[in-house]
């Protein structure tokens, strides 16, 4: 084994269970390019920021970065930044 598989520490994002107008809301960012993602500060620590990007793949542009949340806010701020984008422009 090597040291990554030594210990049992779990750094995980935590859970979040989505409400079905959040769903609709994560479909619709998918479908219409806009990438809203939790990314890692540091490896090894829990805190992350929620990236914003709109556009195909080789070609996003950056929108914008979050304040850094900690585990299970950060799917929570995910889930509200892509509402925030459904309800925005989605009607």
């Amino acid at each position: 084994m090597t040291a990554a598989f030594r210990g049992n520490k779990k750094h995980g994002m935590g859970s979040y269970t989505r409400t079905p107008e959040e769903e609709k809301a994560a479909l619709w960012c998918i479908k219409n390019d806009i990438c809203i993602t939790p990314r890692a500060i540091k490896w090894g620590e829990r805190i992350w920021v929620v990236d914003i990007e709109k556009g195909k793949y080789p070609n996003r542009q950056k929108l914008g970065t979050s304040d850094p949340f900690g585990p299970n806010t950060i799917w929570e701020k995910v889930s509200e930044y892509q509402l925030y984008y459904y309800k925005k422009y989605a009607k």
